[in-house]
C-alpha cells in the first residue's frame, strides 16, 4: 500500500486505528501500574485520560484528514510534521500522568490522604528516611504519618498547611503504617453507619467480608481523600489493615 493509493478518508482511518492502538496501550499501563483500582477516580484519572486520548486519537487523524492529498509534493513532509506533533503531545500527556501518579496512601490524624509523586519536593524527600525516597511505579504504598511534638515544628507545619503543604507532603514524618494502625481503628466509625447512610454500600461491604473471610461487623471506615474525589477507606479491625476503598463520600 502506497500513499498514492489512498484517499484522505482511508489515510485518516489508518491513522485513527494506529493512534487508538497506541493510546490503548498507554491507558492499559496507566490503569494497571500507575492508577490501580479506585485510585483512577480518586486522582482525577478521567481528566488525564481525556488529555491523552483527546489529543492522540482525535487531533492527529483529523489533521491527516485535512491535509491529505496524494497529489501534494510535500505530503510526506506534512504527515511527518503531524506525526511529530502527535508524539510530542502524547509524550507530554504521559509525563503529566506519570508525575501525578499516586505513590503513597498516608494515614494522617483521622483519614487517608493520597500523595502524588509531584506532591513531593526533592529536598523534602532527601530530608526523610531513605526507605521513603524511592517513589513507587506500581501503585501507592500505605504508610502512616506521625505529627511533630515540638511546638515550633507544629507551628511551622500549620503555616505550611495553610500554604498547601501539609504533613503528608513531608516524608520526614512518615512511619510504617503498622505504627498508626491502632490509631486508625480508634478514629474510625462502624461500617454499619456507612451502610445506613448509603444502602448501596451493603453489597460492596459484603464482598469485602466474603473475600477476607471476616464478619461485616469486623470492619470500620475513615475518609479517603484523593486529589479529585473523597471516598471511603474500609479498615479491618483485626490488624488495622486497609481492606478496601469504596466510592462513597463518608461525610
Amino acid at each position: 500500500m502506497t500513499l498514492d493509493s489512498l484517499n484522505r478518508w482511508k489515510a485518516a482511518g489508518i491513522h485513527l486505528c494506529l493512534s487508538a492502538l497506541i493510546a490503548a496501550t498507554v491507558v492499559v499501563v496507566m490503569l494497571a501500574l500507575w492508577y490501580p483500582g479506585p485510585y483512577f477516580d480518586a486522582m482525577g484519572g478521567q481528566t488525564l485520560l481525556v488529555l491523552i486520548v483527546g489529543v492522540d486519537v482525535t487531533l492527529g487523524p483529523l489533521l491527516t484528514l485535512i491535509v491529505f492529498n496524494p497529489k501534494k509534493k510535500r505530503l510526506r513532509f506534512d504527515l511527518a510534521v503531524i506525526a511529530a506533533c502527535q508524539v510530542i503531545a502524547l509524550a507530554y500527556g504521559v509525563w503529566v500522568t506519570f508525575g501525578a501518579r499516586p505513590v503513597y496512601t498516608a494515614f494522617v490524624k483521622d483519614r487517608f490522604d493520597v500523595v502524588a509523586a509531584n506532591d513531593l519536593d526533592a529536598a523534602d524527600l532527601e530530608a526523610g528516611p531513605a526507605e521513603y525516597r524511592s517513589l513507587s511505579l506500581t501503585g501507592p504504598r500505605v504508610i502512616g504519618v506521625r505529627l511533630p511534638t515540638d511546638s515550633k515544628e507544629q507551628s511551622d507545619l500549620i503555616f505550611s498547611a495553610l500554604a498547601g503543604k501539609d504533613a503528608q507532603n513531608f516524608p520526614k514524618y512518615y512511619v510504617p503504617y503498622e505504627e498508626v494502625a491502632g490509631e486508625a481503628i480508634k478514629r474510625a466509625k462502624p461500617i454499619e453507619a456507612l451502610v445506613k447512610k448509603y444502602p448501596d454500600a451493603a453489597e460492596a461491604v459484603h464482598s469485602l467480608a466474603t473475600e477476607s473471610g471476616r464478619p461485616e461487623g469486623a470492619f470500620v471506615y475513615v475518609p479517603f481523600h484523593g486529589r479529585a474525589r473523597i471516598m471511603t477507606a474500609v479498615i479491618d479491625t483485626r490488624e488495622g489493615r486497609l481492606a478496601g476503598i469504596l466510592p462513597f463520600n463518608p461525610y
